[in-house]
């Protein structure tokens, strides 16, 4: 045999080796260690997204989610909206994609099948959402896809938790002499997409890849943690720093646009603030006093629904508070509406948040039933 075939040889079988070996080491995590395995993707201006008709297993929950052939966790939904629909889109962020439950107890499919019975016509909840989205995310998807589907009523749901700092990394929007311009994207080319995109395709489907991302991002995530809890505890402090004021200025104007945007179609924006767990009783915010860095005294526990709520009043756009009911469920003795460990809400705290929002937008008449002008809508009570 020559040098060259022997070398050829060798290099086959190193390359046979590592087939097997990752093949092995894949195979391995799967059954023994299985990762979180992502669902999402980028556009070419680097908006997240998820991955169309994607079915995946997702182990940290012990559920199998799906997406449908627009890249939504929902069903199939007509790109024409049916003759007599009334059609909501959603816009938020992981608790509105809902990935810890299965989607017939998510908030968009109970708040469908909620209006669907009691609105007097048929309503159809289109959910849109994207773990990771804020505003400024949310405002870049209104306006290159979201109003395709002819929307009657957008329900954005805000996070408060997080959404202001989201918007601060401003990726999509920024304010400029007062006023809310759009940042200019850099240009991808075609082979760097195509790695992101290779990169994005790897970390849905390989958890050894998963495991790699996740020994590299380790100081990442922890140094993001530090700092979103950090962020947290400025949002309940009376007097406001410059980074939330700013903030708070950045979110008004993305909602402003998208209100702008909407009246231009004819239909309307409709924000739902979303509790943080500390909130839900005077015991679980003590504790977190406590436990708060920096200086914590003479935190409010209702501070940034007073800061963000002036803001749709101002806009003239509605807003649904579920703080009051999430409260008044806890303080009753009511089961737990937040996963532990994780964050996000259970199945029950779907729930509730989807009949709280039904009864807000039936109640306040944002959701038109086929003869409203001459019918009085009744006042449900919700089921427990």
């Amino acid at each position: 045999m020559s040098r060259a075939k022997g070398w050829l040889v060798v290099g086959l079988l190193l390359i046979g080796a590592t087939a097997v070996g990752v093949l092995v080491g894949e195979t391995g995590l799967r059954l023994f260690y299985p990762q979180r395995l992502g669902v999402w993707h980028q556009d070419r201006d680097g908006l997240g997204l998820h991955w169309p008709g994607l079915v995946t297993y997702l182990p940290q929950y012990g559920l199998s989610v799906s997406f449908n052939s627009a890249g939504m966790r929902d069903r199939e939904h007509a790109a024409t909206k049916p003759e007599g629909v009334f059609r909501v889109l959603v816009l938020g962020d992981s608790f509105m994609e809902a990935l810890q439950v299965p989607f017939e107890a998510s908030f968009p499919s109970v708040l469908e099948h909620d209006l669907d019975q009691r609105a007097g016509r048929r309503v159809e909840v289109v959910n849109a959402s994207v773990s990771g989205w804020g505003t400024d995310h949310e405002l870049k998807y209104l306006t290159h896809y979201g109003m395709q589907w002819k929307p009657d009523l957008i329900l954005v749901a805000v996070t408060l938790h997080n959404d202001i700092q989201d918007n601060l990394q401003q990726q999509f929007h920024t304010i400029r002499n007062g006023a809310l311009v759009d940042q200019p994207q850099p240009e991808e080319t075609f082979l760097r997409y195509e790695r992101l995109q290779l990169k994005a395709f790897l970390a849905t489907r390989s958890h050894a890849y998963q495991l790699l991302l996740r020994a590299r991002r380790a100081r990442e995530v922890d140094d993001a943690a530090r700092q979103l809890r950090s962020h947290v505890v400025e949002l309940f402090r009376p007097a406001v720093d410059a980074q939330i004021s700013k903030g708070l200025e950045l979110t008004a104007l993305l909602l402003e646009r998208m209100q702008a945007l909407a009246s231009s179609e004819g239909t309307r924006v409709v924000v739902v603030l979303l509790p943080l767990a500390v909130q839900l009783s005077n015991e679980a915010f003590a504790e977190f006093v406590r436990s708060a860095p920096g200086s914590p005294r003479g935190l409010e526990i209702d501070r940034p629904q007073r800061m963000v709520t002036p803001i749709g009043n101002r806009l003239g756009v509605a807003v649904i508070d579920l703080l009051p009911g999430f409260r008044d469920w806890t303080l009753r003795g009511g089961d737990a509406l937040y996963l532990a460990r994780d964050g996000h809400w259970n199945e029950r705290g779907h729930k509730l948040a989807a009949d709280i929002v039904a009864d807000e937008l039936i109640n306040r008449r944002l959701v038109r039933g086929e003869s409203a002008s001459s019918t009085t809508t009744p006042v449900v009570q919700r089921t427990e």
